[in-house]
């Protein structure tokens, strides 16, 4: 089998190239979300389903800052972090049904 030629290499290397580029001036066009359906618990806990029960038995619930965060999840979740760059609402709730 014969090694490829610097030619060859170079032509993918430039299509791969220009591919990208391509693909990054798609993803900086501006996108306006009127609103974030998120659907799964994990993903979305605020603390509506412990409200609701009371407090989740220790370990569970305890925040990264060493404190009670009145949820059953353990710190910040992927929506909250979403919320906060976006500057939107999160109102998100545990077990919430609709």
């Amino acid at each position: 089998m014969e090694l490829p030629s610097s030619v060859s290499v170079v032509s993918i290397f430039t299509l791969l190239l220009i591919s990208t580029v391509q693909w990054v001036a798609f993803a900086t066009s501006p996108c306006h979300f009127p609103a974030i359906f998120n659907f799964g618990d994990s993903n979305s806990d605020t603390g509506g389903l412990s409200a609701v029960f009371g407090q989740a038995p220790p370990p569970h619930g305890e925040s990264y800052f060493h404190h009670p965060a009145g949820r059953y999840c353990d710190g910040r979740l992927i929506i909250d972090f979403i919320v906060i760059i976006s500057i939107v609402a999160n109102f998100a709730v545990a077990a919430a049904i609709v």
